[in-house]
């Protein structure tokens, strides 16, 4: 999914800077599915055959099943970690790097530190552990579209004045 991020960022500094902001949006909404469909099919894909592939690294029914407790919550949820990545490509392609990058450290690593020093502490599961990760790149992925509705928002009043994509 990570060259859906690369793609969002490359196409969307492109058009930004050909001055195209409906295009922009337009690149970042398609890198937003693809990641999402390739999330889905290929965390799909891992849980169909996990087992299997767990057996590769680990012979025991207690390592197989915490291996697949893993898999089941993060190969499920795998796409909201794509959606949190293109939409940092989003905001990089438009020029902002600063916002994305304290936004993405604030959820993706001090979220699960408290996460791990509060919810986990009181409640010492593996499911408890493992579900900060979802939980975080959607939080972390929520921020980003709300910095970057502002962002664009922002842009298309500051440089487009009547139709989008034209100055």
């Amino acid at each position: 999914m990570n060259g859906f991020y690369q793609a969002c960022i490359t196409f969307t500094g492109q058009n930004y800077g050909a001055k195209k902001l409906k295009n922009c949006k337009k690149s970042l909404l398609y890198c937003l599915m693809y990641a999402t469909l390739a999330g889905v099919i290929l965390g799909g894909g891992m849980l169909l055959f996990g087992k299997s592939l767990l057996k590769l690294y680990t012979k025991t029914n207690e390592s197989l099943n915490y291996g697949m407790t893993r898999l089941v919550i993060i190969c499920s949820t795998y796409y909201l970690c794509g959606i949190m990545d293109v939409m940092v490509g989003g905001l990089r392609g438009l020029g902002y790097s600063i916002a994305p990058m304290i936004v993405s450290i604030m959820g993706a690593c001090v979220f699960r530190l408290v996460w791990i020093y509060t919810i986990f502490k009181t409640y010492h599961t593996l499911n408890i552990l493992y579900i900060s990760y979802p939980i975080s790149w959607f939080i972390t992925g929520l921020i980003h579209v709300i910095c970057y509705i502002i962002i664009y928002n922002k842009i298309k009043k500051k440089n487009f004045n009547i139709i989008e994509g034209q100055f």
